[in-house]
């Protein structure tokens, strides 16, 4: 009887542990310098100086939104490739290089966790990136 209650016991804190691990699959690893970031459940985004590796935002569409993804994306040096995953799928949403600044939009998203990475292609220098959940 004893065994059988720890047993249990065990298997309840693996479940609490792996839980908090999460499971979605994208991890943020980057350098970076003179950086400002902010993310709520709505919107992200993310100024810097210099920036190099991926940084990963985590935000939720819910049931009530348009499912509609408003984002932007500028550089001074560099380049970088934006993705999003919305249904356990990682899709490009924009690309931008030196020079180049994006704004758009995309819509159809389904309801639940929508992550949006930003992966760069090097050293990226003065970019200022925003999203927004509708």
């Amino acid at each position: 009887m004893k065994k059988n209650w720890m047993t249990a016991l065990m298997v309840m804190m693996m479940a609490w542990i792996m839980g908090l691990a999460g499971c979605s699959g994208y991890a943020s690893s980057f350098k970076t310098t003179m950086c400002v970031t902010t993310n709520t459940s709505k919107d992200a985004s993310l100024s810097f100086s210099t920036l190099e590796g991926t940084k990963v935002f985590q935000m939720k569409v819910d049931k009530n939104a348009e499912g509609v993804l408003k984002y932007s994306g500028k550089l001074d040096g560099g380049s970088a490739t934006v993705y999003y995953d919305d249904n356990g799928t990682k899709k490009k949403l924009f690309s931008v290089g030196a020079g180049e600044k994006v704004e758009q939009s995309v819509e159809g998203l389904e309801t639940g966790k929508l992550y949006v990475i930003i992966e760069t292609d090097g050293k990226c220098e003065e970019g200022n990136f925003t999203f927004e959940v509708k």
